[in-house]
């Protein structure tokens, strides 16, 4: 009996604290997100103003500060790609990634463009068909660099290339370059909302808060307080019973 009662403790005990390690560490990784969010609001509220040319850079992704104003040359591809689950005014859609074959310090690449939103339209079976400009030209925009989920199948299993325009579930720029074979730079140049070409788009950040991070990291370091003090409860109670 006493031997089955230190087993029932014992595993109580362990279980409760995989449950409060595991509700401390999303406490803590909502507040590491807190602190990424606040540094991606301060880098769009201090932007430069100087465009910065990213046909004379070596290694953009080291060098240009996230938001910095740049202009590119290049000539689009008639391929593009469809970054899947975006919201416009309350309306399901993609944004449409253009491939940009641009020439960077006498390297020729190819950069995403992110050019604007597009309505999914009557079925998820039927992919929107767009025309890219045909000629060389010189954009402007904003220079980002994607966050990427690291949940499972984040990579190459959700890139849809069954048919064309391939859709992406997020821009995972190595995932993209072995799925299309093409050079792609790690990063994305946000098309400015001066530029005609393009489809309606307003880059203002749209992410969750610092603060609800904040908020949910407080949420799960009360459960996990709150595990502890139910466990301590019970075993204060089981042997209170024990011994009476």
């Amino acid at each position: 009996m006493r031997k089955s009662i230190r087993i029932s403790k014992l595993i109580g005990a362990v279980l409760t604290v995989l449950a409060i390690s595991f509700l401390v560490k999303l406490g803590f990784w909502q507040l590491e997100r807190a602190e990424q969010k606040q540094l991606f609001f301060e880098d769009y509220a201090n932007r430069s103003e100087q465009v910065v040319e990213l046909n004379q850079l070596h290694s953009p992704s080291t060098r240009v500060p996230r938001f910095s104003q740049v202009r590119i040359r290049g000539q689009f591809k008639d391929d593009y790609l469809l970054l899947d689950n975006q919201i416009h005014e309350g309306e399901v859609g993609y944004h449409v990634i253009g491939l940009l074959q641009a020439e960077l310090a006498n390297t020729e690449r190819v950069v995403m463009v992110n050019m604007g939103w597009v309505a999914l339209g009557a079925s998820r079976d039927q992919r929107p068909k767009l025309t890219m400009p045909q000629q060389p030209l010189s954009i402007q925009g904003y220079f980002y660099q994607p966050e990427l989920s690291s949940v499972w199948g984040a990579g190459k299993y959700m890139i849809e290339n069954d048919q064309h325009p391939v859709r992406v579930q997020q821009l995972d720029a190595e995932a993209i370059a072995q799925t299309l074979q093409l050079p792609i730079e790690p990063y994305v140049v946000l098309l400015s909302e001066n530029e005609e070409l393009g489809w309606p788009r307003a880059w203002q950040p749209q992410v969750m808060t610092p603060e609800k991070h904040r908020a949910y990291a407080w949420q799960w370091f009360s459960l996990a307080l709150a595990c502890l003090l139910v466990f301590w409860f019970a075993s204060r109670s089981k042997k209170i019973t024990t011994e009476e």
